[in-house]
């Protein structure tokens, strides 16, 4: 009998047992997915919040004419690259005459390499998420009205002394500077009578829609897609035009 009950007790520490290992493996297995998730989540957080203050460096040399910046962006299972060129032309007529400039950039992308997820940087806006699903989080700031269209635009462009794209982990510069050239003001449009205005976007399919969004909120503008890359945008009586590009040349440096 006491043999039996010894044996009975014994099974049921081994059943406990095992059902508390298996308990804290399943904890632990979730816990750390949800740890490995909220790290990411910050982690991309405080590439925006770098991405911000891209921005504003960008502006200090296109606006206020600070020679050079440098952005300090921290990669953790991350890359930093170019991406494919995003080009912006404006195009105005007035009675049959019809004139236009053309804008391209090099925009700037961080691409988590756990979740797929980034951040681009292209004129000034700043977009986020996947492929899938993107939004914008920063604005950029044209002047799309009846009085006016201005098109003040950063165009990035990669330095010849640049790699392509930096991955891995570690603290890296944005290093930014106004090419010797300076502004280049690709079209002034501002004689007497109205204009009617398009602009058209050339981006890549994943942003094309988010481009579209954008410009039409705007008052007075519509727009439509013409293709899965392109989207065009109309503004009819406008008092003057203005396209002026700043080209900004950009070093990865590690």
């Amino acid at each position: 009998m006491v043999d039996r009950r010894a044996v009975s007790d014994t099974l049921g520490f081994i059943f406990v047992f095992a059902l508390v290992l298996s308990t804290v493996g399943v904890v632990t297995a979730v816990g750390m997915g949800g740890l490995q998730d909220t790290r990411d989540v910050e982690r991309l957080n405080n590439a925006e919040r770098a991405f911000d203050i891209l921005d504003d460096n960008m502006e200090d040399i296109a606006v206020r004419g600070a020679p050079s910046r440098a952005t300090e962006i921290k990669l953790a299972d991350s890359a930093l690259s170019f991406g494919t060129p995003v080009s912006m032309t404006v195009e105005w007529e007035q009675s049959g005459v019809v004139d236009n400039a053309t804008v391209t950039t090099r925009p700037l992308v961080y691409t988590s390499e756990l979740s797929d997820e980034r951040l681009v940087y292209a004129f000034g806006a700043v977009f986020r998420g996947t492929d899938d699903a993107m939004t914008i989080v920063r604005h950029p700031a044209f002047v799309l009205t009846n009085d006016s269209v201005v098109v003040s635009a950063v165009s990035t462009r990669r330095s010849s002394s640049s790699a392509n794209a930096v991955g891995g982990s570690g603290t890296y510069l944005v290093r930014a500077e106004m090419t010797d050239s300076g502004p280049k003001y690709r079209g002034i449009a501002s004689d007497t009578g109205t204009y009617d205005v398009t602009v058209n976007v050339t981006s890549t399919e994943s942003r094309t829609e988010l481009w579209k969004s954008e410009l039409e909120s705007y008052d007075g503008v519509s727009c439509s897609m013409v293709n899965t890359t392109v989207v065009s945008c109309d503004i009819t009586d406008v008092d003057s035009v203005r396209v002026v590009e700043k080209q900004v040349d950009v070093s990865l440096v590690d």
